[in-house]
């Protein structure tokens, strides 16, 4: 294994992250936490008002807080790892979907609220997972958890990030 100061800005986050939750022996729960997580906050953003911005046009309908938190994302992940970075733009297309099918069938407020329950649950499985290890849960690893586990994915498939 390479020194610290060797690693890629990646591969520290991945160590730092990967060695808070080592001793847990069934991940399932903290990989369900996490989605949940990110689905709840994407879901979430989504169901903000937008302003009508008129020069927009047409497309006006199809850009919401949700756009800027996947640019946001998919920038930051990009430049660790582009691997990592089309891993979840892949998933987040699908929650964009998942989504869309629950604007066509809930209210605006509705949809508002299940984003916020939806996060909720996910932070509180989060935590609870961290408590269970005798880890006081931080801001950073919150952050971390979504890149962690795209990096667990990737390597369960065994490509390169």
């Amino acid at each position: 294994m390479k020194p610290k100061e060797e690693l890629r800005p990646i591969e520290r986050q991945f160590d730092d992250y990967s060695k808070a939750v080592s001793l847990l022996p069934n991940k399932c729960l903290l990989y369900a936490a996490i989605m949940l997580t990110v689905f709840g906050l994407m879901l979430f953003a989504w169901a903000l008002p937008f302003p009508h911005l008129g020069f927009l046009g047409q497309y006006n309908g199809y850009v919401n807080w949700a756009s800027f938190l996947i640019a946001g994302l998919i920038y930051y992940y990009l430049r660790l790892s582009p691997t990592v970075s089309y891993l979840l733009l892949f998933i987040l297309f699908a929650f964009s979907y998942i989504i869309i099918q629950l604007e066509q069938r809930l209210t605006a407020g509705g949809l508002l609220l299940t984003g916020l329950g939806v996060l909720f649950v996910g932070l509180a499985g989060q935590v609870a997972v961290y408590r269970k290890l005798n880890n006081v849960p931080t801001f950073r690893m919150i952050l971390q958890a979504p890149l962690w586990l795209m990096g667990s994915i990737l390597k369960k498939l065994k490509l390169r990030y």
